[in-house]
């Protein structure tokens, strides 16, 4: 009887105080004491099948602002534009600290911009911005670079047609563009046929931690993990460990050749983000430059310039292949520009492009990278889209949400890029890259890629599909969206 009345007291207890949390909460699903919303979320994750429709699902149900408890943890979601520029822009020194994943907390010690906060992350990120614009990111010495790469692959390309035809697979050509330019800025070295099969070990490395990675790692405690699930503990660990290794391997031979005395850096030039981070790490005592956070650098950027590029790039020719009139509409427009390809398409035309730029528009908001993007710490009691949000809770823009809200697109699920013809300000809604201070660091330079990358290939191929093409998501439940596997025909113009 005693044992009865203390359980009935602590039950009522727990459902009070989740009343009284829910109340200052935007809406959501019923949540349970300890365990929240998690038996709902994997139910819908069953029927919708996967991350993004499920997000939709709770968004249609409880509006664009909704609570979803992970265990004992509110998760605020955002999917409305207005909200999210209001929230992470306006406001953006409030939810500057990013929520760290218990995993990546113990793997990555503190180091990196991808999941760190305060002072650290503050030096790097300021840092990588200011050595991306010296060596000229977003600009014309980058522009020359990033042509320099394309027309390395479609010489490759051009040298392998029969009578003007060459059968690719998108990701093997894409790969190897982007991760050249990203590994050129990060040490100095691109990627060809010469060198190939190193990039593959790199990449696959990447492949292998992105795939083993979903968004309940990304929520659970580490000794859960380590004794509940030790198997999948273990994978992820090492994977992550493994591509920072290899995406980092070149530097350490650097680090080598610099203390051998067998390679000097050009304190007034240095070629590279890592001889710009070892002459930071020489010139000054400072805690936040040693060997450690280079390498959780070199693998935050290889991670953010390489593997959304290349995804998007992919997920693009998919939908122009489905839907060639639009692919002919665009190259059209360029061919006019170029005087019928004549000459490369620049960045400087940008203004001259409405269409193309349309058709980037939409390929990003349908591929829209990330299904649950980060999340952020709210440490203050406020108010949102006339919502309370208590302080402890977490929140983010949930960009997959947002992009297929069909208050903001009308018909989400089309590819139609004259929507942002018919209104042009509804490219502003567009936000792959996320808002605020924890925007993505390589946005300038992934913009730079897609416009040039789709923009001159539309001028020097038509393009047709080599067998079956897809329309399902790859491994729909993880963090994030894995490319199509598409292969394609390079036709000559």
């Amino acid at each position: 009887m005693f044992f009865f009345l203390i359980l009935t007291t602590l039950l009522t207890w727990l459902i009070v105080r989740q009343y009284q949390k829910v109340s200052r909460l935007p809406p959501g699903p019923l949540a349970l004491p300890l365990l929240g919303n998690l038996p709902q979320i994997v139910f819908y994750l069953w029927k919708t099948g996967g991350v993004v429709p499920t997000l939709d699902l709770f968004r249609k149900k409880y509006g664009n602002i909704f609570t979803l408890w992970l265990g004992p943890i509110p998760h605020v979601s955002i999917a409305d534009y207005e909200t999210s520029y209001e929230v992470f822009v306006k406001n953006a020194p409030k939810y500057a600290d990013k929520f760290t994943p218990p995993i990546f907390e113990q793997i990555r010690e503190g180091l990196g911009v991808l999941a760190t906060n305060g002072e650290h992350w503050q030096e790097m990120r300021r840092f990588a911005l200011q050595t991306f614009r010296n060596m000229g990111v977003g600009k014309d010495a980058m522009e020359v670079k990033i042509l320099e790469e394309l027309n390395a692959r479609c010489a490759e390309v051009d040298n392998s047609a029969v009578d003007g035809v060459t059968v690719k697979q998108a990701a093997e050509f894409f790969d190897l563009t982007v991760g050249s330019i990203i590994n050129s800025i990060l040490v100095g070295k691109r990627f060809g046929e010469e060198n190939k099969d190193e990039f593959l070990k790199i990449k696959k490395a990447m492949d292998d931690s992105f795939e083993t990675f979903n968004p309940f790692d990304m929520t659970v405690p580490v000794w859960l993990l380590k004794y509940f699930f030790p198997k999948r503990y273990n994978v992820i660990v090492d994977n992550q460990e493994n591509s920072r290794e290899f995406a980092a391997r070149e530097a350490m031979k650097r680090l080598e050749e610099i203390g051998r005395g067998d390679y000097v850096i050009d304190e007034n030039n240095p070629r590279d983000f890592t001889e710009a981070f070892i002459l930071k790490m020489k010139q000054e005592n400072d805690k936040h430059f040693h060997v450690e956070a280079l390498k959780t650098m070199i693998i935050d950027l290889w991670t953010t310039g390489q593997e959304t590029t290349t995804t998007t790039l992919i997920s693009g020719f998919n939908q122009l292949l489905l839907h060639p009139e639009f692919m002919k509409k665009a190259r059209t427009e360029l061919q006019k520009l170029t005087d019928n390809g004549s000459r490369a398409l620049s960045l400087s035309d940008r203004n001259s492009t409405p269409y193309f730029n349309a058709v980037i528009g939409e390929i990003q908001r349908h591929a829209s990278i990330l299904n649950v993007n980060f999340w952020r710490y709210n440490h203050e009691l406020t108010y949102m889209g006339g919502h309370p949000v208590d302080a402890g809770a977490l929140v983010t823009a949930q960009l997959s949400a947002l992009h297929v809200n069909e208050q903001i697109f009308e018909h989400p699920e089309k590819f139609d890029p004259e929507r942002f013809i018919r209104n042009e300000k509804l490219l502003q809604q567009i936000i792959p890259f996320g808002v605020g201070k924890r925007s993505c660091l390589g946005e300038s330079l992934a913009r730079a890629e897609l416009y040039l990358i789709f923009g001159n290939l539309l001028l020097r191929y038509n393009f047709k599909p080599h067998g079956k093409l897809s329309t399902a998501e790859l491994l729909p439940f993880s963090a994030a969206k894995r490319p199509f596997k598409l292969e394609m025909q390079f036709v000559k113009i």
